[in-house]
């Protein structure tokens, strides 16, 4: 069976409960917050960020019939 890839966000989502939990061992959450630091630089990097488009084809052009 092979190991399903996870997305950016998803690793993000566990990194953060990790961090949240009471079972995870002080000396891992230092690192956990880096690597959580990396993956949002990185999601930033990857995302492409929203452009406001100015289109001209929503102007309707009436034609005379």
């Amino acid at each position: 069976m092979a190991r399903r890839k996870l997305t950016l966000q998803e690793q993000l989502k566990g990194l953060r409960a990790a961090v949240r939990s009471k079972r995870t061992p002080p000396q891992l959450r230092e690192g956990l917050r880096k690597r959580a630091k990396w993956l949002i630089e990185q999601i930033r990097l990857v995302r492409p960020r929203k452009r406001n488009k100015k289109s001209f084809s929503k102007r309707r052009v009436r034609t005379n019939q």
